[in-house]
């Protein structure tokens, strides 16, 4: 795992959540976690995370190799509820909102790539 500034060949594994501890989790993958996260925070995305209003980033990885990214894809996904609890706490144990610390890694201010965006 790491949690690197995105590359061309970047791989993201990434959970969403909302303020309520045991609410929804949302799995999601995509090669542009920074724009991912603008469509899930503008609302453009029409899923799960969506109806849901998950928004909350909790969780995220980084991959450079597309068959380790796979496999660990596949993995993650097959775990129960509280195995991925317990991954988001290994890094994240008060389930800190991560968007802001993602975007400021990347020199990227949020308020200012939202309205952008718009």
């Amino acid at each position: 795992m790491n949690n690197a500034p995105q590359t061309a060949n970047s791989f993201w594994l990434y959970m969403l959540s909302n303020d309520t501890f045991q609410g929804p989790l949302y799995l999601g993958d995509t090669t542009d976690l920074t724009g991912r996260m603008v469509e899930h925070l503008k609302g453009e995305r029409r899923d799960f995370a969506h109806y849901h209003k998950l928004e909350k980033l909790v969780y995220f990885e980084s991959w450079s190799d597309p068959n380790k990214f796979a496999a660990r894809l596949r993995r993650v996904r097959n775990w129960p509820r509280d195995m991925r609890i317990l991954l988001i706490e290994s890094l994240n144990p008060d389930w800190d909102e991560l968007t802001g610390k993602l975007f400021d890694s990347m020199g990227m201010d949020k308020q200012e790539l939202l309205k952008r965006s718009a």
